[in-house]
């Protein structure tokens, strides 16, 4: 008699507190667009030779410098721990341009992102903080060289590169489900250890996101 009581109270709770609890899904996906502006500088040591004539090798500092501008899209899937934590993956698709001294370079590759978020507050618009690393990979490069033509460059496999992510901005609610957020974001590349070079992105991220 009482299993039979309990398993009443169990399934009376469950209609009663059920459908909330189902609407409020601890899952969101959301359509991400970032545009960016970046700038790169390298320092590369190399044996060359010697600029005098005397056709000696020597070794030799080379250094560039490169600004970009680019602009990433994707698709996002967020998981809440809370009701101000959560973490968001999904996959993006980068595209990025160079112009220097004549010679034009287009790219694009893919990313993964692992981001970890911060709602500060409840209120309809609140602080939003995000921090995690994107897994860039599979590049695809077109230089065009004056007097030269056309040349594609294809990154292979073991040439990813890991990029650390901070952003600071505000999540706007137009109800229980839609949102929007809106951030400033940096960007770091970690360089390859034999490499000297400093690679960052300045962007401002928006998403539109539906809970689940």
């Amino acid at each position: 008699m009482k299993s039979i009581f309990y398993n009443f109270l169990t399934l009376l709770g469950f209609l009663v507190y059920g459908p909330d609890a189902f609407s409020q899904s601890k899952f969101a996906v959301s359509a991400t667009a970032t545009p960016y502006y970046g700038h790169s500088k390298s320092t590369v040591e190399a044996m060359l030779p010697d600029p005098d004539g005397s056709g000696a090798i020597t070794s030799q500092v080379l250094r560039s410098e490169v600004s970009l501008k680019g602009c990433s899209a994707g698709l996002n899937g967020r998981y809440s721990f809370s009701k101000r934590w959560s973490a968001s993956t999904g996959l993006w698709f980068n595209y990025f341009s160079i112009n220097k001294s004549g010679t034009k370079s287009r790219s694009h590759n893919f990313s993964i992102p692992i981001i970890a978020n911060l709602q500060t507050s409840e209120r309809k618009l609140s602080p939003y903080f995000s921090a995690g690393a994107l897994w860039n990979f599979v590049t695809t490069s077109r230089l065009t060289i004056p007097d030269f033509g056309t040349v594609t460059l294809k990154s292979g496999r073991n040439t990813s590169r890991i990029s650390l992510l901070i952003g600071a901005g505000g999540i706007y609610h137009f109800g229980d489900r839609l949102l929007l957020i809106a951030q400033p974001t940096f960007t770091y590349a970690i360089p390859p250890s034999n490499v000297n070079t400093h690679t960052y992105q300045l962007g401002l991220n928006a998403q539109l996101m539906l809970k689940l």
